[in-house]
């Protein structure tokens, strides 16, 4: 789905975000990457998604290389990718369905777009969505009256009625109350699953990381400083990536020791 060869990003001629990097990632791959802040993985994503292009190097998606797609063009393969961020995005102001729709406008005309605002077009796929992320009964609510978890759920089902082809979700738990973390982590990687998307998923969150992912990537200075499968990630590797730096709650990163009881307590997931 994705093949970086020698990628990196400098802005203002002289910061360094990513340097050099190579990666593959398979279609329907599910992948973690996990590492201290400022490690390069946000600058990373905004390049996954066509935000962004390298400074330098070849980024492919799906084999088009991206350096030679613009206009509609760029918006048509844009499109088969589908971004759950850290921040939801949404209007609060508005009706979730309007929220969820908004995932449908790079397809929609824009007088379609502009009629949804007054009567929502294709609501019942908006409602399809809600069901899939488990609250269909606020289709009509005023997203403001929704907790943290609910618009969290709202923003995943907004990039399903995109139906792209692969998930990127940056952060997507840092905002929600952490025992709400999980839930969510397993709902996209299900949903992932059943509709046999490719998700990469950004987490300073080393357990969840390690619990539900096959495969982790640590990244540190804009370098992947590991390419391993979760079982084969050890507390060495955590140590170099992290040397020196803290999670984002302030506190040592957790040793596997740690996360095997998690880990082992993961559920299964059917599609």
């Amino acid at each position: 789905m994705y093949q970086l060869n020698q990628v990196s990003k400098v802005f203002g001629g002289r910061t360094i975000a990513v340097d050099d990097l190579d990666l593959k990632v398979r279609r329907g791959e599910k992948l973690a990457l996990i590492g201290p802040s400022g490690a390069g993985k946000t600058t990373l994503f905004r390049m996954l998604n066509l935000t962004i292009p390298p400074t330098s190097g070849t980024l492919l998606f799906d084999a088009l290389n991206v350096s030679s797609l613009h206009g509609r063009r760029l918006r048509e393969v844009r499109r088969r990718i589908g971004t759950v961020y850290q921040q939801h995005n949404l209007v609060p102001r508005l009706q979730v369905v309007h929220n969820v729709l908004s995932g449908r406008l790079g397809a929609w005309s824009i007088w379609r777009s502009v009629r949804s605002l007054i009567r929502p077009q294709e609501a019942d796929l908006a409602y399809e969505a809600l069901s899939q992320v488990g609250i269909p009964e606020k289709l009509y609510d005023r997203t403001e009256t929704l907790s943290g978890g609910q618009q969290q759920r709202v923003a995943i089902a907004r990039a399903l009625v995109q139906n792209p082809e692969v998930i990127l979700a940056d952060e997507p738990v840092s905002s929600v109350d952490p025992a709400l973390a999980a839930g969510i982590v397993k709902l996209l990687i299900e949903l992932s699953e059943t509709y046999r998307k490719t998700l990469i998923m950004n987490l300073h969150s080393v357990d969840l990381a390690l619990a539900h992912f096959p495969r982790i990537i640590g990244l540190r200075d804009g370098k992947i400083s590991f390419d391993l499968p979760a079982a084969e990630v050890t507390d060495e590797h955590l140590a170099v990536l992290y040397a020196g730096s803290q999670t984002e709650i302030g506190e040592e990163v957790p040793s596997l020791a740690e996360l095997r009881p998690v880990r082992s307590c993961q559920p299964r997931l059917t599609t």
